[in-house]
Order: C-alpha cells, then structure tokens, then sequence
C-alpha cells in the first residue's frame, strides 16, 4: 500500500501559475510511490467576486463568514473558477486530475457555525467525512483536486474552511503526511522559521501573539488531527521545483507535533 498525504493550498501558492506548475510537475513523478490529495481554498478568488457585487469580505478569527446569499459566489469562487483552473492546470503537466467538493461522493458535509451578528451564517465546521471516492480515484490513477465547499444535513451548501476539510479528510484517509502549503515559508518568530512546535509551544505563541489571523485555526487544528492518528503535519510554502521533495524530506517550513 502507498503512502497517502494530503496537501492543501491556499494563498497566493493557490494562483501562482509558474509553481504551480512546478508542483505539479512533482507530484507526477512521486504517484508511484504515494497516493496524493490535493485540498484547494482559494479566498482571493471569492472575495473578487464580492467585490464585483459590491459585497465587502468579512472574517472572523480568520473564518470568512458567509451570508446565504453569498452562498452562490463561494460555489462559483471555489467549486468553479478556482477548481477548474487547477485541474486544466495539472493537466497541463501530465497529471490526471479530477475536481470535486465535498458534496461529491458525500467526501465531506459540515454544519453552520450558528448565526452571526443575528443572521444566517453558511460558514461551518466539518461534520462527517466519508474518503471512498478519493479512494476509488486513487485506485483508477486519477488525481483528486477537492474544494471546500460542501453541504449540511439539508442539504444546503456550507463554506467550509479549506485547513479544517483538509484535516478532515487527512484522518478519514489515515494518511501519514498532511502539508499546508501557503504563501508563507512557516511559523515565524522574530523573522525567523521555526522548526518545530509541539502543544505547549503553540499555547505559549498564542498567548504572546507570535500566532495571529488565519494561523490560529490551523495550529489548532493540526493539533487535533495529530492527537486523530495523522503522523506529520507540516505548515510552508513552494517557490520552485524540488520543494516538495524537501519537504518530504523534513528539511522544509515548520512542523507541528505532539
């Protein structure tokens, strides 16, 4: 059996063509020896189309909160426009790519936050996760490109965080490796990447506010994800080819442990 890892990425990695590219490049020449997900976000897709509507983002502890008539645009930003650049992209380099969100294949559904500000907030958390298709695809030699966004036990669509789908599919799958690929190089302090940080590191970041913004939700995340069975979780970015093969190699970025 391979083995499996997640790699999720958001951020300017998530649009810079030439590395992107590049790491798809990488990722055919390792499918002999892994079994590769990739999990999408694609925020500066979303908002763009707000703003083309006139609607001003709004985050929360770095969480994007979604009004249900913003619904449509997270489908049309991350499902469609940011989803299907990726697959015509990995194709463009070989790779056998197919583009899901977690409707398909019941992959992952999620629940509401709850209102915010007294009104209907379609961001949610991950609820169930179900990794048969991705296994069914991995078996067939394709390549799963997944979005974030989902649906609720209703049946109604529901923005979930790309970091928290990540995770939950990451321990659905068992897989050894999770890797958070963004536009920063790690956790930093004073400037500097951190190597490592175990729970009480992260607290301590926390509480000095070394860790701001949208990290808060993934460090703590990935500290559950770990406690779940996920061996390695590893926050970075990719510049050039070869990154993801140093990476793997723990030579790269900052990871989290126990």
């Amino acid at each position: 059996m391979k083995e499996r890892i997640v790699i999720k990425i958001g951020g300017r990695a998530a649009e810079e063509e030439k590395a992107l590219l590049d790491l798809a490049s990488e990722i055919s020449s390792l499918t002999s020896r892994y079994d590769i997900a990739l999990i999408h976000g694609g925020g500066a897709a979303v908002s763009s189309i707000q703003k083309v509507f006139g609607i001003e983002p709004l985050f929360v502890e770095g969480k994007r909160i979604t009004a249900p008539e913003e619904m449509d645009i997270v489908d049309m930003g991350l499902a469609g426009k940011m989803n299907k650049y990726l697959v015509r992209l990995f194709r463009k380099a070989g790779v056998n790519g197919v583009g899901l969100s977690g409707c398909d294949g019941a992959l992952f559904s999620g629940k509401s936050f709850g209102s915010h500000g007294g009104k209907e907030n379609r961001s949610g958390s991950l609820d169930l996760c179900d990794p048969s298709l991705v296994e069914l695809l991995w078996g067939a030699d394709f390549f799963p490109i997944v979005s974030s966004v989902s649906y609720d036990g209703e049946g109604r669509g529901i923005n979930i965080n790309a970091d928290e789908a990540a995770l939950g599919v990451a321990e659905a799958l068992k897989a050894s490796r999770l890797l958070f690929i963004s536009d920063i190089p790690g956790i930093l302090e004073e400037g500097k990447i951190v190597d490592s940080m175990n729970e009480g590191a992260i607290k301590d970041a926390l509480a000095r506010e070394v860790i701001t913004g949208g990290m808060i939700p993934k460090v703590n995340s990935s500290l559950e994800a770990l406690k779940k069975g996920v061996s390695s979780i590893l926050i970075t970015d990719y510049r050039r080819e070869g990154d993801l093969k140093t990476m793997l190699e723990g030579h790269k970025g900052t990871r989290i442990t126990l």
